[in-house]
């Protein structure tokens, strides 16, 4: 029998080995370029389109959406189409936001917002009249920052913000509305047309009385019919955590504006319900748009809101009130601001009825009293009624996180203390059809 000798069995074992290695190492040559060219591709797009992050500590996320509306118009001496943005603060937007742990139940984080104006509906550049109006189908203020700010958040002791950001009260009667629709058809005219100036008989009116100016609020200096502490500035906010749905706020903005606010956010015997209360006091002049020189401004603005829908059914109802105190306030002349108010009820269902998401149908209805501006007060007007009346249709996308919509809006106003040679004001309709998509 032949004796088993390892000495002459690993050497040719070996030699096995490095051949074998030596041939798998040429066959992965040879596939490299064939194979892993694609693998290497999809990185490269992968790395093109992914956000980078200055560090590893703080997260970074991408959100927004974008926004567009056709409008057909029609101000009882003429019609057009327009297309135009949703105006400021629901404009088309990307944000930026991040969060770090600091320790359990501490985080510091920011957020920035940038806006796309280029085609705002709202917008009045005040010392050039330029605006969106019968005149001018574009109204081009390109992009801006509307808020950033840092933030310093505990889970037992609230949450402490600084910079450019929404103050405690912003649209604390506005965003309690759930129904879906809140974006692109509410109070304000924010995406509606406060430069269109009223016609009488089919004529223009002067230039300076625009519907505008009957929705007018000087807390803010603007034309924004309800919501009149809607806009941001820099400012110092604290939010207490939220307890049992409830929670707290309170904020200051320079020179100066104070603000405090409550809300609550729950469900109770299978309704679904959202509540705000604010109340501000502001005595900055030069807020949005200025107040014209030589104005003194000392404004207070209270608003309550609210939301039920019955979660069943789909049915829903949502409710806004506001009432601003001009008297402090003093325009060039001695003249004050009369004291005004505003109301608004939205009601509708909102229901699932095919898989793409849910359907919105709704009508809605404003009164707007004594909103008058600067300049219908330099026209003589005493006092003041506007209407806001329509409804629309709205249908969610859920596998685009999209919502398209169409909606009508009628405005009608009365107005005392005018020139007999005015007349009558005509009333304007807007039919509007658009979408919003989200990332």
């Amino acid at each position: 029998m032949a004796q088993f000798s390892f000495r002459r069995i690993i050497p040719s074992a070996f030699a096995v080995l490095i051949a074998a290695g030596m041939s798998t190492a040429a066959r992965a040559a040879d596939l490299g370029g064939n194979c892993c060219a694609d693998l290497e591709e999809r990185i490269a797009e992968l790395e093109a389109t992914t956000a980078r992050k200055g560090n590893r500590k703080v997260s970074l996320t991408v959100s927004g959406y974008v926004a567009q509306e056709v409008t057909w118009w029609d101000d009882g001496g003429e019609s057009n189409v327009y297309l135009h943005g949703l105006g400021p603060t629901q404009a088309s937007h990307v944000k930026f936001t991040g969060e770090a742990k600091i320790s359990p139940g501490w985080t510091a984080g920011y957020a920035i917002r940038i806006q796309n104006l280029s085609d705002n509906p709202f917008g009045r550049n005040a010392s050039t009249g330029a605006a969106m109006n019968q005149s001018s189908p574009d109204y081009n203020q390109g992009l801006n920052v509307q808020m950033s700010y840092w933030y310093v958040q505990s889970k037992d002791f609230g949450k402490v913000s600084i910079g450019r950001q929404a103050n405690a009260a912003k649209s604390a009667a506005m965003f309690t509305d759930q129904s879906g629709t809140q974006i692109f058809d509410n109070y304000t005219f924010l995406s509606g047309f406060p430069q269109f100036i009223i016609r009488s008989g089919g004529n223009l009116t002067p230039a300076s009385l625009t519907w505008g100016q009957l929705g007018f609020c000087y807390s803010q200096g603007s034309p924004l019919g309800g919501d009149c502490d809607g806009l941001v500035m820099n400012a110092v906010r604290y939010d207490s955590p939220v307890f049992a749905g409830f929670s707290a706020s309170a904020s200051w903005g320079e020179d100066d504006d104070w603000e405090v606010a409550a809300r609550y956010s729950g469900q109770l015997n299978g309704f679904k319900v959202s509540l705000g209360i604010g109340y501000s006091e502001n005595t900055a002049e030069n807020i949005a748009v200025a107040l014209p020189a030589g104005s003194k401004k000392d404004s207070r603005f209270f608003q309550a809101g609210g939301y039920v829908e019955h979660m069943a059914t789909g049915l829903f109802v949502h409710g806004a009130y506001g009432r601003e105190d001009n008297s402090n306030t003093l325009l060039p002349g001695g003249v004050t601001p009369p004291d005004s108010n505003h109301w608004y009820v939205k009601s509708g269902v909102r229901q699932k009825w095919m898989p793409l998401g849910a359907t919105i149908v709704y009508g809605d209805f404003a009164e707007y009293n004594d909103q008058l501006g600067p300049g219908a007060l330099a026209l003589g007007a005493t006092s003041s009624t506007l209407h806001r009346y329509g409804g629309g249709i709205a249908q969610e996308i859920d596998a685009a996180a999209m919502t398209v919509y169409l909606k009508y809006q009628h405005y009608d106003a009365d107005v005392d203390g005018l020139s007999p040679t005015v007349g009558k004001l005509d009333s304007a309709d807007f039919v509007s059809t658009g979408a919003l998509i989200n990332f």
